[in-house]
């Protein structure tokens, strides 16, 4: 299985060779033998490790297990334990330093009594330099680190000897000298060569470890090879026969990485004041051009370059004597640099060079195996073997990525987009599931960050010739959805809908029977799922709302890729569409908010300044406006991006929903897109949003023309979004809906019934709340919603009752209205909120109003079309709504008392009896209220608005109904009781009315 060019290690030859034999033989390979760099396949990558002079391990072996956490936590408090003691330079903790160090000197003396003469002898000479020097010197602990290294030099000399209890007293007592930070950098030299003597013996391992440890945390006298060398001794020790060993020392070398790093950041605050002359970086002509940093930082980009040569199977620079290496340590390893010291990366441009020139172009090769593997499509008589993708691989290179592209993404807007457009070839059909399933969370990580999307959308669907990235993103996720949907579930998924694995019709029609009813105890439970043309998908809870918590690309244990549970990537996926719709809106509607309140106080302030500061406060102003339009610029481009895939996978997944918490959480996206288009003014997506909650309102198939003429520039066929092609599915019938109501259908030749389900109720309540709360930005689309809730309250059954309120009414013609308990008492709530509606139009500007009325008018209009020629009973809808809105909108009646009383004179006109006896009834009452109410100025001071008010009562004369005069009649008399003695200049219309009775009336 490993790749051709290298050869697999024969079964019989041990593992490591001896210690000094591969010491001599990796000093040399660079020199001596190029031919065995050689990138290796796919097959030795990851967890197997690679010897930059061996063949990587045999594909039989057992992988090496990363690190967990508790070996690192329990390493550290050991190395804390043998370590720092609090208040190391207080003159207790110096008395019992030199105690302690007299008294481990004394130890060893005894120990190497009769085996190792000279060690005994060196130890009872450093008695005599410890007392010495406590005994000369004021400031011991500087006297000691001074003379360190003849201090030390016994225990190393203990070490040498490889007896077990002697190497272990004596690393205890360096340990003790080393938290004491009376090491000098010479003598933290010798200690880290006999440490390694120690490794190249393997004695006392996880000793060794903590020694390391403690030396690289408690100082920074280690630099240089010094360190270098120490990091070795850690790598090589991660790579023994031993778990527990290799565990500790992958948690050590974690631990050094990241204090390396550490010391780069602190290094930095203390130079913070200091301005340097800029030495001029030569170009690319040496990669090691690291004469420009300080030392801490020298240490950390050399750790880093060689991180990136490990993991691209090449030989270190400056790790010398690395025998062997895993691709998947060596990701996590980069993976937490990035993520925990991202300023380092920001600051320095050598830096950022490295991440430039050496990081993004290893991810992109590594991720070549996944780009291009396509399921079931390489076969093996092909002759070049396409590899297989590997999960350990590359889920580790999708979290670099991810951070890369959160962390970094102003210094690498073109790797970025390379990785984004990766990403969305991830989702595609013919990727293995898994790959689907990690490549789906890790777009999740970027939809819960608007501004980020924001970036996008300024960096690369605003520019000319750029990718359309946000937009390819959100149209990804869409087409994945429809894919789950319309693939039939054989093979690829983990656990397949019908066991048999059979796609036929009979397969899933077996499957389709009971979806998601888990028989419990006799009683049943319906799981929340989403079901299409007989594809049942559950819905899995993934995360909380707003934080992309992955499964999948945790899992940093596993080798194999894990079985995904059915379900798994299509809740991701919509949480993604959620979150996406939640962040933009409210980022956007935010900003919106700023700049509105920006100018007002800006008008404020310019009409209340002075004349000399006016030229300044123009400049402002305009360079305000500037940024407005700038932002305004990104706010519609963002939105055109994304609706058309946001609208075609929200609207699908509307139509599939099973679960009512699900289509909540559907109809509220679409609601705050719609309400967002409607405040940029962006007409087209707002009505699209619009239709698609009217759509999900009424039964399937519902003969409405309203929508039908708006949506079939839509629906009809699939459109194609700038060559994306987004297929509009339209509703599927056999939803398993709870049936909730069943009416008649308005049209002029009622077929039959209609059913409602309890999503459509639901659709209902959201279109309702649309028309309440944004009612200002619908604009042109008030016809949309006045007509869906027209047929909805028709299908209901409401009738008019006094003052234009609806109430549920009895049924007038025949049995045709079935409601369920469960909707009865919904439907004074929804007779209620209504009404509300219609009473908020007092809060609507007077252009929005004017649409709410226009759009009445227009209903009515054709509800007196199907009126004509029979003496059904005629939907009252739009009458009895025109004189909600004139009765609460009294305070401006003037603006809109012609079209509403001209158009309720032509109602009054009506063959149909019901019809214009309601015209009359809206006419009148609107004629009373407005002479009752509370004008300002009152009306006895405003003759042109009295007589603009009754002037509708005199045009009633001209009407030949004699109900209708009736009304009339009757409406002067309640005027003459009650505003007689007010009528002034009114009474010569009122006469004028009385006198136009004729004798045959």
């Amino acid at each position: 299985s490993a790749s051709p060019r290298v050869a697999s290690r024969p079964p019989g030859r041990p593992a490591l060779p001896a210690p000094g034999a591969v010491r001599a033989e990796v000093g040399l390979t660079r020199r001596r033998r190029p031919g065995l760099w050689e990138r290796e396949g796919a097959e030795a990558e990851g967890f197997r490790r690679f010897r930059p002079d061996v063949s990587g391990r045999d594909p039989a072996e057992p992988a090496a297990v990363p690190a967990r956490p508790s070996a690192a936590a329990a390493l550290a408090a050991s190395a804390r334990a043998g370590g720092a003691m609090s208040g190391t330079s207080s003159p207790e903790a110096v008395k019992k330093l030199l105690e302690n160090t007299q008294g481990d000197l004394r130890g060893l003396s005894l120990e190497c009594r009769k085996k190792f003469p000279p060690v005994k002898e060196a130890a009872e000479s450093g008695i005599i330099k410890v007392k010495t020097i406590a005994a000369r010197n004021t400031d011991i602990l500087a006297a000691l680190k001074e003379n360190s290294s003849e201090v030390v030099q016994p225990f190393l000399m203990g070490c040498g000897t490889k007896e077990p209890k002697i190497t272990q007293l004596c690393l205890a007592a360096i340990q003790r000298l080393m938290s004491h930070e009376v090491v000098s950098e010479a003598a933290a030299g010798n200690i880290i060569n006999m440490l390694w003597q120690l490794m190249e013996n393997s004695l006392e391992e996880l000793k060794l470890l903590q020694t390391v440890l403690v030396l690289l945390t408690t100082n920074t006298v280690v630099h240089d090879e010094a360190l270098s060398k120490a990091i070795v001794l850690c790598f090589r020790l991660h790579f023994t026969k031993d778990n527990i060993t290799n565990n500790t020392a992958a948690a050590t070398v974690r631990q050094v990485v990241t204090v390396v790093f550490e010391r780069v950041v602190s290094e930095d605050e203390r130079y913070k004041g200091v301005i340097e002359q800029p030495v001029p970086v030569p170009g690319n002509s040496n990669r090691r051009s690291v004469s420009t940093l300080k030392p801490c930082a020298k240490d950390a980009y050399m750790l880093f370059q060689d991180l990136c040569q490990l993991v691209n199977a090449d030989a270190p620079y400056w790790l010398v004597g690395m025998t062997e290496m895993t691709r998947t340590f060596g990701l996590e390893l980069l993976e937490s640099v990035l993520n925990d010291f991202p300023q380092v990366f920001l600051q320095h441009q050598e830096f950022s060079f490295l991440l430039k020139e050496r990081v993004c172009p290893l991810v992109i090769k590594l991720f070549s195996p996944n780009i291009k593997f396509r399921q079931g499509s390489s076969t093996s008589s092909s002759p070049a073997p396409v590899e297989k993708p590997y999960f350990p691989i590359c889920m580790r290179l999708l979290r670099v990525v991810s951070v890369l592209i959160k962390q970094f993404y102003s210094l690498l807007v073109t790797e970025c987009e390379i990785f984004l457009s990766l990403l969305v070839k991830f989702l595609d059909a013919d990727k293995p599931q898994w790959l689907r399933a990690v490549a789906v969370e890790s777009i999740h990580r970027l939809c819960v960050q608007p501004q980020l999307l924001r970036s996008f959308c300024q960096s690369y669907d605003m520019k000319q010739h750029s990718t359309k990235v946000f937009r390819d993103i959100v149209n990804a996720l869409g087409s994945f959805i429809q894919s789950l949907f319309l693939v039939p579930s054989t093979g690829n998924t983990s656990t397949t809908v019908n066991q048999t694995g059979s796609n036929t019709s009979g397969g899933t029609a077996s499957a389709q029977t009971n979806p998601g009813m888990l028989g419990m105890g006799g009683g049943v439970t319906v799981l929340p799922a989403f079901e299409y043309r007989g594809t049942w998908i559950p819905i899995l809870t993934v995360t909380i709302q707003g934080s992309a918590k992955a499964t999948y690309l945790e899992m940093l244990d596993k080798v194999e890729p894990p079985t995904i549970p059915e379900g798994y990537a299509m809740s991701v996926a919509f949480h993604c569409l959620l979150d996406l719709v939640r962040g933009i809106t409210t980022m956007i509607e935010g900003e919106l908010g700023q700049a509105e309140t920006d100018n007002q106080t800006r008008t404020e302030a310019t009409s209340s300044s002075t004349q000399s500061s006016e030229q300044q406060d123009l400049q402002s102003v305009s360079d305000q406006t500037d940024k407005e339009l700038v932002n305004r610029a990104v706010w519609e481009e963002m939105v055109n991006a994304c609706w058309c895939g946001l609208l075609a996978a929200l609207s699908l997944l509307l139509d599939a929903s099973t679960d009512e918490a699900a289509t909540e959480n559907i109809l509220k996206a679409e609601l705050t897109m719609a309400a967002l288009c409607g405040k940029l003014g962006l007409v087209t997506s707002r009505d699209a949003f619009i239709t698609a909650i009217c759509k999900g309102s009424l039964p399937p198939h519902y003969a409405l023309t309203v929508l039908n003429t708006t949506t079939t520039t839509l629906s009809s066929k699939s459109y194609s979004i700038q060559g994306q092609n987004v297929q509009m599915i339209s509703p599927s019938s056999e939803s398993h809906q709870q049936v909730v109501a069943v009416g008649q259908p308005l049209a002029l030749q009622p077929q039959g019934t209609v059913m409602l389900t309890s999503k459509n109720i639901q659709c209902m309540r959201t279109l309702l709340n649309l028309a309440h709360c944004h009612g200002a930005v619908l604009g042109t689309s008030w016809q949309l919603v006045l007509a869906t809730l027209q047929h909805l309250v028709w299908i209901l059954g409401l009738k008019p009752g006094v003052g234009g309120a609806l109430k549920p009414g009895r049924a007038v013609e025949g049995p045709s209205t079935v409601l369920t308990t469960a909707v009865m008492t919904d439907l004074p709530v929804i007779s209620n909120i209504l009404s509300r509606l219609f009473e908020s139009s007092q809060y609507l500007d007077d252009v929005s109003l004017h649409h709410l009325i226009n759009a009445l008018c227009s209903l009515s209009l054709e509800a007196m079309e199907m009126a004509y020629g029979n003496n059904k009973e005629p939907s009252l809808f739009a009458v009895a709504k025109l004189l909600e809105t004139g009765l609460v909108n009294m305070h401006r009646i003037e603006i809109l008392w012609r079209p509403l009383t001209g158009h309720l004179l032509e109602v009054c006109q009506h063959p149909n009896s019901r019809m214009r006896e309601w015209g009359a009834e809206a006419l009148t009452s609107l004629i009373k209220a407005g002479l009752t109410f509370n004008h300002d100025p009152p009306l006895s001071q405003n003759q042109r608005l009295q007589l603009l008010l009754l002037n509708p009562l005199k045009e009633l004369s001209n009407i030949i109904h004699p109900d209708i005069r009736l009304k009339q009649l009757e409406c002067v008399l309640q005027i003459l009781q009650s505003q007689g003695d007010s009528l002034g200049p009114g009474w010569p219309l009122v006469l004028g009315v009385m006198g136009a009775i004729r004798s045959d009336q």
